[in-house]
């Protein structure tokens, strides 16, 4: 069976049909797109991220960002507040829908997990993690920084 060994395109290729078909599953299955479903886990973790923080986790720039806040405040799944200690600091926070959401979210995502591992020894589990660690933390270096 030939495997294509192009590592950038088969990269490319399976994160868009992974991406693909979680949308379209979870979309289907709780009203809520992948991406929001994402930032809902995000803030879930780290509840007192700014919003740059948070768009870094996700891999998003500001204007990605802003767009994706909007539509989830739009939706009444997250909300910004104004910090008590500086009135020119805002953080998101995940409303009661957002939570219900992200929750109703879990189980499919533990399938989808399951269904990505299958057919893999732990070992072979545990090399692709490392692959993958590795080309986010090598890429992921600020520009300039060459080492």
């Amino acid at each position: 069976m030939y495997m294509d060994r192009r590592l950038f395109f088969m990269l490319n290729r399976a994160r868009a049909v992974l991406y693909r078909h979680a949308d379209s599953g979870v979309e289907q299955a709780i009203g809520v797109p992948a991406a929001q479903v994402s930032l809902l886990f995000a803030l879930d973790k780290f509840p007192q991220a700014s919003m740059q923080e948070l768009g870094e986790v996700l891999g998003l720039n500001s204007s990605a960002m802003t767009g994706l806040v909007q539509r989830m405040k739009t939706a009444k799944l997250i909300e910004r507040v104004v910090s008590q200690e500086d009135a020119r600091v805002a953080h998101l926070r995940m409303t009661n829908k957002g939570r219900d959401r992200m929750q109703a979210a879990k189980p499919l995502l533990v399938k989808l997990n399951k269904q990505l591992v299958e057919g893999f020894t732990t070992e072979e589990i545990d090399t692709v993690l490392k692959f993958l660690n590795t080309v986010h933390t090598r890429f992921s270096q600020p520009k300039g920084d060459t080492e």
